[in-house]
């Protein structure tokens, strides 16, 4: 990450919506509430109180430009997912959208990202990840032509001693050399090609498909909702035991007191 701080709105646009919307209330109220009560018995502050309240509601509507710009980026990010399908979509990325195409394939498999706001030197990492309590650090390296050699592995090795991270991934839209391959063998940099981030950004449209998905519960035909011999609802069930186990089955749901099945 770069040195330099970003502004604090660069910031807000990196975080979901209703936190600058939130952040732009409290500004709000602060300004034509909570100030003007704390300076009520000083005339200094009390006139310096309501110019902030005459003001409050611009100050507070500020706030919405980060949101609209987070809104913005969220939609970058699933249209960016989404456009994938082999290695010339991702080479045809500018490195900038590499960057956010990574960030947002680790955030789908369930990474907490924190993204380089900022350009200039960032020091080697151009996203932090945190999953279970551990940090990983991530280079992006958006190269159509050349492979990524072992000068970028071993540079990012010293990243990684030098942080408290546990991991370094260095992703890229192509291939590695061997000598990079061999190098980052035994140690804890992980190099993802690009046939493998492809391949992540697949595993991640499943899940979000899978999660989409909400299929009913399984049910009898609607002329055999009930059961026959005491009219209570049948239920699907799993055989457990006997030679039909692992099979579905309708049960009566007063079960044990009624013990009607229906395969």
């Amino acid at each position: 990450m770069s040195k330099k701080d970003p502004p604090l709105f660069t910031v807000l646009s990196y975080l979901p919506w209703w936190v600058s919307v939130l952040s732009g209330l409290v500004v709000y109220l602060c300004l034509s509430y909570v100030f003007p009560a704390l300076a009520s018995d000083n005339p200094f502050l009390s006139m310096l109180t309501q110019a902030g309240k005459n003001i409050a509601p611009f100050f507070g509507g500020l706030f919405l430009i980060p949101a609209i710009a987070s809104i913005f980026m969220r939609n970058k990010r699933a249209k960016l997912l989404a456009q994938q399908k082999s290695i010339d979509t991702l080479k045809a990325l500018s490195w900038q959208e590499f960057e956010i195409l990574v960030g947002e394939a680790f955030r789908r498999k369930g990474y907490s990202v924190a993204e380089n706001m900022v350009e200039g030197a960032d020091g080697g990492i151009d996203l932090l990840l945190k999953k279970e309590g551990e940090t990983h650090i991530v280079q992006c390296k958006q190269w159509r032509k050349s492979k990524i050699g072992i000068a970028v592995v071993r540079e990012m090795f010293g990243v990684l001693k030098a942080s408290s991270a546990k991991s370094v991934f260095v992703v890229c839209s192509g291939d590695y050399t061997k000598e990079a391959i061999a190098f980052a063998a035994n140690l804890p940099v992980q190099l993802v090609d690009g046939n493998e981030l492809l391949s992540i950004i697949k595993d991640v449209h499943v899940e979000d498909a899978q999660g989409r998905a909400s299929p009913e519960p399984a049910r009898p035909s609607s002329a055999v909702k009930k059961c026959p011999k005491c009219h209570s609802d049948l239920v699907s069930r799993v055989a457990k035991r006997g030679p039909n186990a692992g099979n579905k089955f309708f049960g009566c749901s007063s079960f044990p007191k009624c013990r009607y099945t229906l395969s």
